[in-house]
């Protein structure tokens, strides 16, 4: 593992409230799973998480893509591990994936959703590990 950062978000998430992970590769030659954990309460009253991804690489160039969540299934129940109110749920951002340079990686996500703020999102995590694929 390279990198393993849990941010929590206390209250409801704002629309201009941003979550930033830095991270530093240190070897383009291996791949990279990068995994999102999403913890989330019962409060949270959709299906999907609609978020902006932006990754800015080290040269300073960036890009930017809409990513929809999936936190529940076609008939509401939740998709990931729950325990009492809590919910914790993994997604696979990116499966064995290569850094095209060594560097400092930041990876920033905002809520995208058609409400300014969004009740039940309490952490999100990113890690970052050596693929095994």
């Amino acid at each position: 593992m390279i990198f393993d950062q849990k941010e929590s978000i206390s209250g409801p998430w704002l629309f201009d409230d941003v979550i930033k992970f830095d991270f530093e590769v240190t070897d383009e030659t291996k791949t990279y799973d990068l995994i999102l954990i999403l913890i989330h309460s019962d409060v949270f009253s959709y299906e999907n998480l609609y978020i902006n991804a932006t990754t800015i690489f080290p040269d300073g160039n960036k890009t930017t893509n809409p990513v929809s969540l999936q936190l529940a299934d076609k008939n509401g129940g939740w998709i990931g591990d729950c325990s009492g109110d809590n919910c914790s749920l993994a997604i696979e951002m990116s499966s064995a994936a290569y850094f095209k340079s060594r560097g400092k990686y930041t990876i920033i996500l905002e809520q995208y959703s058609r409400k300014d703020s969004l009740a039940g999102i309490s952490a999100i995590q990113l890690k970052v590990i050596e693929s095994q694929k």
